[in-house]
């Protein structure tokens, strides 16, 4: 459930590993942490682009909960209180959809990276992070989600330059 680092070493950004630290350090005893356990202020920076899904209908449907303002640039709108079904994703629907569930079945983090589905995001990179939540330190009953967006050719020159050698 919550063992080893491996996941932590395959994050490419800081803030990435900041909330996914912070998510570990409230998993104590092996349980998983609560909506509760989730301080806003020790993630403040992360908050614009944070969310808390909620798992329904038995892991088939996931609504938004919360959503920080940095989604309104993407959606053109708000999105919480939607369905993951609901949100203009495209075919990126069934990705999100596939995510979420291995987050409740298997009962630990995923982080990866994709491109949004969204109109307004077609020229973004996606990093993003899913923590399980639980009421009773076992069920997953919510995700806690972390995004962050950079435009596609930066992410693709800091990768070329993470190859170059100095001297």
């Amino acid at each position: 459930m919550i063992k080893g680092n491996a996941l932590r070493h395959q994050m490419v950004l800081p803030q990435q590993q900041k909330i996914y630290d912070y998510w570990r350090s409230k998993c104590v005893g092996g349980q998983l942490p609560t909506r509760d356990d989730i301080e806003p202020h020790v993630i403040g920076k992360q908050l614009p682009t944070t969310t808390i899904t909620e798992v329904c209908e038995g892991a088939e449907r996931f609504r938004i909960r919360l959503a920080g303002t940095g989604f309104w640039n993407l959606f053109d709108s708000e999105i919480q209180g939607r369905h993951i079904d609901e949100l203009p994703l495209g075919c990126r629907i069934e990705y999100w959809q596939r995510v979420l569930r291995n987050v409740v079945q298997n009962k630990r983090a995923y982080a990866g990276v994709t491109r949004p589905g969204t109109p307004n995001g077609s020229h973004l990179a996606q990093f993003w992070i899913r923590m399980p939540l639980s009421e009773n330190g076992s069920d997953v009953n919510m995700i806690l989600g972390y995004d962050h967006f950079v435009k596609m050719e930066r992410a693709a020159r800091s990768e070329t330059d993470q190859n170059k050698v100095y001297a």
